[in-house]
């Protein structure tokens, strides 16, 4: 009866799909030496199946829940002048025991004030950092997409509503229904979205990787199907612009960054990221991470953080 279901559903959602792929494609802007990739065979429609159902960035980021490493990061917070007003500095291990997994801190050093009296954070972006980048105690490893699934949807409300903030912060592209306002316009190949964006396909190097460099911005003016475009709504996009670096071989996400924003009275953001991965013994695994954020939140102070992290001496053999 579940996979009965599960076709069921795949049905329903595969003429939107395609008719999205279509678009995309209808509209993509190739460059010079893909043009000349197509006239040697290369799959552009297959290229774009894969890119829509990409998880190969999301895993990378599970990766560093799941295999020995250390991490070193750096968090600071500023105030409307750009002044450092707090900062926090942590080195770490994930260390493994069998199935299990924990995060033992050797370094810790912070400044300012970034925490309340009762030692929570003051912060919501510090909050998201550390529940994300920064695992309590001892837990189960799994480094399944499926698992985390499970994970949220027996969380509660709340949980499960801070988990997909951070899902929207961290792995953008697809919607989220649970974030009001933002989440139905975070989904890249909408087809109510698409007329949005301007899609563009190049072959480049990045960190020693021959990629197939895939850009997605959003447009000043979007066709109004007769005239001069109208001048695009900022309130339309979220994700301003996304670059992603795909390793022309096996298609798991070299690089990416990204900015997104929005603005209402529920909520004011504007966020750059940016993530650096690399391939240890076959697994895809982050080597940098560079977030630069201002939040706006109502009845909140406004929030400048900027945190860097860098993941080396990965253990990934079996």
């Amino acid at each position: 009866m579940r996979s009965l279901r599960s076709f069921s559903l795949l049905l329903a959602f595969l003429p939107s799909l395609l008719r999205a792929q279509e678009e995309v494609i209808r509209q993509i802007q190739l460059g010079d030496l893909v043009v000349k990739a197509q006239t040697e065979g290369f799959d552009l429609e297959g290229f774009m199946q894969q890119v829509m159902k990409d998880t190969t960035f999301y895993h990378a980021f599970l990766n560093t829940r799941y295999f020995p490493h250390v991490v070193r990061s750096v968090l600071s917070v500023r105030n409307k002048k750009e002044l450092e007003t707090a900062t926090l500095f942590r080195r770490g291990r994930l260390m493994r025991d069998g199935r299990f997994a924990e995060l033992v801190l050797d370094t810790v050093s912070e400044k300012g004030r970034l925490r309340e009296r009762d030692g929570d954070m003051r912060y919501l972006t510090a909050e998201m950092y550390d529940d994300v980048f920064f695992p309590k105690g001892r837990y189960v490893a799994s480094n399944r997409i499926a698992d985390r699934t499970l994970e949220l949807d027996r969380s509660s409300r709340f949980e499960k509503y801070k988990s997909e903030l951070k899902k929207f912060m961290f792995n953008p592209g697809q919607e989220i229904a649970s974030v009001p306002m933002v989440g139905d316009k975070l989904d890249l190949f909408d087809p109510e979205l698409t007329p949005h964006y301007d899609y563009r396909l190049d072959s480049d190097y990045r960190s020693g990787h021959s990629c197939w460099v895939f850009t997605a911005t959003a447009k000043d003016t979007v066709n109004t199907g007769s005239g001069p475009g109208a001048r695009a709504d900022e309130d339309d996009t979220v994700i301003k612009r996304m670059v992603t670096w795909f390793d022309d071989v096996d298609m798991k996400v070299v690089a990416r960054e990204y900015r997104i924003a929005h603005a209402s009275l529920f909520l004011d953001f504007d966020i750059t990221i940016r993530v650096d991965n690399t391939v240890v013994n076959g697994e895809l695994v982050p080597v940098r991470v560079d977030y630069d954020g201002d939040w706006d939140i109502p009845f909140k102070s406004r929030e400048i953080v900027r945190f860097r992290l860098d993941y080396d001496n990965w253990i990934t053999a079996p």
